[in-house]
């Protein structure tokens, strides 16, 4: 077993991303809404950008390198969708998981603080965490806290099997063409199981896992480790819209907006499946899978600017890492954010999901683009099949997000 936990890492990294707001919010809120009526949106997004993380995979068994590299050397309007992309991960998408992480602590805790102040006061004591030991550290860390989530998610879902269509309710809703659904599902399809910028955060996982295994962690374990991981987000998606439809659709109960009722609804959906016995564990368990969360956004999304900084100024790639100072700025952005820009939660969470949403189809052809370069040996390009799946990805979600900016226009 623990030669097992030794080989994966970064298929763990991207599951506590993805495990995250999109899971616990989304999910359990689509489930509740709509009951089982969305479950096949999550589970064909899934598949539409699977594609996407796998180009990812293959390129940086390739070459070594991360796709900030790659973009790089596509043309100056990639690096572009690189800069707007990491901006969002590194303040908005970060202040998000900050504030769901709070308002856990604050329902757990009966914490007198404000949702804001808990938010910062975790980014700062990630931030110190994560400086005394950085990437290695923080593996260690998120591997014991998803796959213990995980493990409580998978039974939790299987007790609320008996919930759906209790009490003669039903478990799915009829869907009528409408503004809000339209706007729901287009920020599910922005952020499940993860957004497709994801795909760059696991190729620089990848590069600092093998920075530490060597050869131990070859082409086969990262592919294998990324499928593990990519899996492991698609099946928690689907736990968690059958255990909202099972505790809350059809009850009369509403999924609440604000971070601290969200999540002590999101406690009594497993303490109903479960028993009321197990609430300790259950909220040591949410709170500890968002908190993982955070600190794989606090440590990739430093490095991965101080690379994409040293591209753009022509620092040399051996040069020391300023890891630390881009720490600190990402640490002050979300402080700001949270502090001037964060009128509300709900509206909040859909601007992130949606200029995730945007980004997908352009991420998608730059993988494409970057796996089928000179630099990419014939033995890891990809199957046709998979091109194939990759472009059909594009196609539908640029579908998306031209829909989203039809609706914000129309809003207009």
């Amino acid at each position: 077993m623990q030669k097992i936990l030794a080989r994966i890492g970064p298929g763990m990294m991207l599951a506590a991303v993805a495990v995250g707001v999109s899971h616990l919010v989304y999910s359990t809120q689509a489930g509740a809404n709509y009951g089982l009526s969305l479950f096949w949106v999550i589970l064909v997004i899934s598949l539409l950008k699977y594609p996407a993380f796998r180009l990812a995979v293959d390129y940086t068994n390739a070459t070594g390198t991360s796709l900030v590299t790659a973009y790089a050397k596509i043309s100056k309007i990639a690096l572009a969708w690189l800069v707007v992309g990491f901006f969002v991960d590194m303040f908005i998408a970060t202040s998000a998981v900050a504030l769901v992480t709070a308002g856990l602590f604050i329902s757990v805790f009966d914490l007198s603080y404000s949702n804001i102040q808990i938010a910062i006061a975790l980014m700062v004591i990630s931030a110190i965490i994560l400086l005394n030991g950085q990437y290695k550290k923080s593996e260690r860390i998120v591997k014991i806290l998803v796959l213990a989530f995980s493990l409580l998610t998978i039974i939790a879902m299987i007790f609320s099997l008996p919930l759906l269509g209790s009490d003669d309710r039903a478990i799915f809703a009829e869907l009528t063409p409408s503004r809000s659904l339209s706007i729901f599902v287009i920020a599910i399809a922005g952020w499940m199981p993860m957004p497709t910028n994801g795909a760059l955060l696991f190729s620089k996982w990848v590069c600092e896992k093998r920075a530490i295994e060597g050869d131990k962690f070859d082409s086969a374990a990262a592919l294998s480790d990324f499928r593990l991981g990519y899996t492991l987000t698609v099946v928690l998606a689907m736990c968690f819209i059958v255990m909202g439809t099972g505790v809350l659709f059809d009850t009369g109960r509403i999924a609440p907006s604000r971070p601290p009722e969200f999540a002590a609804e999101l406690f009594t959906i497993f303490t109903t499946t479960i028993g009321q016995w197990s609430y300790p564990v259950i909220a040591a368990a949410g709170i500890a899978v968002m908190w993982s969360t955070l600190i794989a956004l606090m440590d990739v999304m430093p490095r991965l600017t101080d690379r994409l900084a040293g591209i753009i100024t022509g620092r040399p790639r051996e040069a020391s890492s300023r890891y630390t100072q881009f720490s600190i700025v990402q640490v002050i952005g979300v402080s700001v954010i949270l502090l001037f820009f964060m009128k509300s939660f709900t509206a909040f969470l859909y601007f992130a999901t949606s200029v995730g949403l945007i980004a997908a189809p352009a991420i998608g052809y730059y993988n494409y683009i970057a796996v089928t370069s000179d630099e990419v040996s014939s033995t890891y390009v990809p199957k046709r099949g998979i091109i194939l799946w990759n472009w059909l990805g594009v196609i539908v979600m640029t579908a998306f997000a031209i829909a989203f900016l039809y609706t914000r226009i129309f809003e207009l």
